[in-house]
């Protein structure tokens, strides 16, 4: 599984949990859902892969985090959400 992929898998549940408890889901709790799919995923990868769990899962598990919380950020402010009124 690459990168790119588990991003797109977390962004996918966070979006799909969205939809179904929109008033639940916002900011610090779509972040900590964000945060907890992206360890889910990198668990994932590296127990069906056979991969060690060593610093390299770590550096996989930062840059899920990262990737899924800028396309986050990307989708609030696509949607509107993100800006401020004037």
């Amino acid at each position: 599984m690459s990168t790119v992929t588990a991003i797109a898998i977390v962004m996918g549940i966070v979006q799909f949990a969205k939809k179904f408890l929109p008033t639940i889901i916002k900011d610090v709790v779509a972040t900590v859902l964000v945060v907890v799919c992206a360890i889910g995923v990198t668990a994932y990868k590296y127990l069906a892969e056979g991969l060690p769990f060593d610093f390299s899962a770590i550096t996989f598990l930062v840059s899920v985090i990262v990737g899924a919380m800028a396309s986050y950020g990307l989708i609030k402010v696509s949607s509107g959400e993100g800006t401020t009124p004037r």
